[in-house]
Parts: structure tokens; sequence; C-alpha cells
């Protein structure tokens, strides 16, 4: 009995003793620095921060947590701390902090992802670090490089299908799902040469369900967020048996792959060659190239129809801004399809897509976990100016909601939806950097954002040319469904008006 409670005394001394030696060796680590404390959210307890844990739920509930986080950031700054569900936590917009957390201190950092995606996507590109992430990289780099993503003539035929699914008698219709459907088949042709078409595809079917997966798992993922610590002993079996019904998707056409290596089919040109037919090259670990394959059609899916399906509520409130949308295209290209290099010409198109990115960013939060003590360059002190110290284990957060709204930036109409503002900053060359990261920014910026403004750019001019007017068909506001992107909670609910030819 004496021998057991002396072993538990010396253990809890022993304890005591490294965390005190952490916290000497952290503080003369903060003084070497010159780091100041950063400004601490206000909270009635900082040891499990449930308070915090219960406003953030009730905000999540409501559809605002994103409004939340940017009320937070007006009323006590650009960085400041908090402690939710026993997880200390760092949050800014400062951009000297984001350049720093996306770039020049990037290697202190993990993403953070892993235990969070795990079970859906496993050590893919979107999850892993270091050597692993650099490597996932350089295969997929290749492949998203513009005379892979140049010929959009496989998108049109995408498109037909899309117009096929659109009624013309102005009855309202759900352009989001749609947009996911839309996307969903476009990017299994462009990565897999796999010619799926979910858009026509009959309810209840396993291409349907395959597509449910996809919309369902984002709000597994921001579940598995919310718990902090406790993820470690979680367990969801409605997640893992969506996420089974995607692997099992995916594995079909990596053993079928794999199985043709070599022959004709597969193809023998380089340039004929595919992602799939070059990771197999690499590897024949099938469960590594499965979970790739699934982070790849995740960020190639949900990020253009997310947007497509936030901008598209917004026309549908702006006949303003689909008038000068349908006369830049009737000019440019004057009835013909887009082209790769044609839509370059459509800058008012990249304008209000840009604005869409800038008020509805796709990846709303960008979350890092320290891997090391480091330091943040500015957050710390009463002005907010000195460096700030971020402990190891510490999670590190940018809203990109809150940072593309910043009024010092983007002006005191931040919070409209304005796309000549962009004309107007590249005239005045004042053209956001570090302030605008709707595909992230630094050595992990995403590869295949050239290919998703001209994917998203072709969708609204082939919608311009076949709708005279988009009409409203909710008077509600614009509501967050935050999952693993951002979308409208309600939807993307619109009437259609075809244009007279």
């Amino acid at each position: 009995m004496y021998f057991y409670l002396a072993l538990l005394v010396s253990a809890a001394v022993c304890w005591a003793g490294f965390r005190l030696v952490e916290l000497l060796k952290l503080r003369g680590f903060a003084r070497a620095h010159g780091c100041e404390p950063a400004r601490r959210m206000p909270q009635s307890e900082r040891i499990v921060g449930l308070g915090l844990f219960l406003d953030d739920v009730a905000a999540a509930r409501e559809h605002r947590t994103l409004q939340t986080a940017q009320r937070r950031f007006r009323e006590l700054g650009n960085t400041f701390s908090g402690v939710c569900m026993g997880q200390h936590f760092l949050t800014t917009v400062d951009s000297d902090n984001v350049r720093a957390l996306l770039s020049t201190r990037m290697e202190d950092f993990n993403s953070g992802k892993k235990s969070l995606f795990g079970p859906f996507i496993g050590d893919s590109m979107l999850t892993s670090d270091g050597a692993v992430w650099r490597h996932s990289r350089a295969l997929v780099r290749p492949h998203l490089a513009r005379d892979r993503v140049a010929d959009l003539g496989k998108l049109e035929g995408h498109m037909q299908n899309f117009f096929s699914r659109l009624p013309l008698d102005g009855t309202t219709v759900d352009l989001h799902h749609l947009f996911a459907q839309l996307t969903f088949d476009n990017t299994m042709g462009l990565l897999l040469n796999e010619n799926v078409c979910s858009l026509l595809s009959r309810p209840g079917s396993r291409l349907a369900q395959v597509v449910e997966a996809f919309e369902s798992v984002g709000g597994f993922v921001n579940k598995r967020a919310a718990l902090g610590p406790l993820l470690r002993i979680y367990r969801d079996t409605e997640f893992e048996a969506k996420c089974k019904v995607l692997h099992d998707f995916v594995d079909e056409i990596v053993r079928k792959a794999y199985n043709n290596r070599g022959s004709r089919q597969f193809g023998s040109e380089e340039k004929d060659r595919g992602f799939l037919a070059s990771i197999l090259d690499d590897t024949v670990d099938l469960v590594k190239i499965r979970f790739e394959i699934l982070g790849l059609l995740l960020a190639g899916r949900d990020t253009a129809a997310d947007l497509m399906g936030n901008l598209f509520f917004v026309l549908a409130r702006r006949p303003d801004v689909w008038e000068k949308l349908k006369k830049e295209v009737d000019d440019v290209l004057q009835g013909r399809k887009p082209t790769y290099d044609s839509l370059r010409e459509l800058t008012y198109h990249r304008y209000a897509i840009e604005e869409a990115l800038r008020l509805y960013p796709p990846a709303p939060v960008l979350f890092r976990a320290a891997n090391r003590n480091t330091v943040l360059p500015r957050g710390g002190g009463a002005d907010g100016r000195s460096p700030v110290v971020v402990p190891r284990g510490t999670i590190v957060s940018c809203s990109t909601f809150a940072l593309h709204r910043r009024h010092d930036v983007y002006g005191i109409d931040a919070d409209e939806f304005r796309p000549e503002r962009w004309e107007a900053m590249e005239k005045l060359r004042t053209r956001p950097r570090w302030e605008f990261l709707p595909f992230s920014a630094g050595p992990r910026v995403c590869m295949g954002q050239t290919y998703a403004m001209a994917e998203m750019a072709y969708i609204v001019a082939r919608m311009a040319q076949e709708f005279d007017a988009i009409q409203s068909r909710t008077g509600a506001p614009w509501l967050e469904k935050w999952s693993i992107t951002l979308s409208s909670a309600a939807g993307t609910r619109v009437g259609l008006v075809p244009r007279q030819k």
C-alpha cells in the first residue's frame, strides 16, 4: 500500500519538476526574443475553457461561428490568446504573423490536420508534414501545370450535363448541390481520367451515395475539431461508415489502374499519363495512393463548388453585377465558348470571383500546431506590437474570413460585395498579399489555384451566356455552413431566366 502511494507521489513530483523546467526554459526563450504576453480573451476560467466552448457551440448552432470570431477580433485586436477544452490557442489576423505562420517560420508548425482528417485521408499531402509532405507535393505538381489543365473541352461536356439539370421555366433549383456534382465529375476526369457523371446519376445509386458521402464528411470533421484533446478517445461510427463508402469507391479505381499498368490504354506517352499512372510508378502502396487521391478530390471538388454556390447566392441579389458579367462575356467571346486564353480577357469575371473568395473564402480558418517553442513577430504587449512566444503544442489559427474583412485593408465597406474594388487596387498597385489568402500562401499554397480560377471563370461565363437573369428564391440573408469548406447554410436556391437566342 505504502509502496504504491510512494510511487504515485514520486511520479507527481517528477511531472511537476519536468513542467517547472519546461516553464523556466520557455520564460528564458521568451526573454531572449523580446516577447511580451499576447492579449488574453476574457474568460471566467482558463484551465478548461468550458465557457468559451459552450459559447462556440451556441454560435455554431446559429450559423455565426465566423461572424463571432470577426467580432472578437474587432473588439480585442488582431492577435489574442485563450483556452478551449483544455487546449491553449493563439488566433491572429495580423499579416506579419500570417506570413510567419505560413512561410518564414513554417517549419515550426505542423498542419494539425491529421487527427481531424486521419480516418478520411490519412497521410496525404493535406495532412502530412516534412519529408512526407514534400514528396507528395512533388508528385502532384507536374499534373497541375498549365499544359495539363489548359484544355477545357472536357469541362464543357460536364457543363452540358449541368445545363440539362437546370429548369428553364423559372422553377426553383438549388445550384449548390449541382455545382458539387459538376466539380466532382470534372475533378475525376482531370486527375484520374475517369468519365463519371454524377449529374445524371439516379438517386440512391452508388455514385449518388459517393457524392453524398463527400458532402457530409465535412460536418463530421468539424465535430471532431470541436472536441479538442477529447478527440483522442472519441470514435464516430457514422463518420467511419462515410469514409468506407469513399475508400471503397477510390480503391476500386486504384486497383483497376494497378492491374492495367503497362497496357496501352493506361497511357505510354508522358503527356498522356495522368496522376494515377505516375503515382503508381512511384509507389505500389495502394492505401497511400487512395489517401492522396481523396485529398486531391476533396480540394478540387469542394473549393470550386462552395465558392460557386456562394457567388451565385450573391449574384441572385445583385442584378447590376450580373448585367456587367453578361456584357463582358458578350463583348469578349461574341457567342464563342471560352478557352483557357480567352478567360484571361474576362477581367470583371475575375474581379467578381476574387470578391467572392474574399468574402467567402473556401477555407475560412487556417490551423497550425506548434511543434516546438517558437515566436510570432507581433501580438505581444499592451499595443500588440511586440513579438509573442508560442509554446510547443499551442494551436495557432488565422481566420481568413475576418482577415479578408479588415477595414484597414479593404475599406469601411469591407463587408460588402463590390468587385470593382479589385480594379481600383490593381490601378493603385495596392493589391493585398498576406491579407488575401483564399488558397493559403507560402510553400503550402494550393497548387491547383490556377486551374480552379479558370474552372470557376468558365462556369460563370457559360452561365452568363445561357441565362438572362438569376432570381433569388429565399429572402433570408447568407448564413454560414462551415464544414471543411464554407458554403451557404440555405443552399443557393434560385430561379433562372434563359436568354433569348
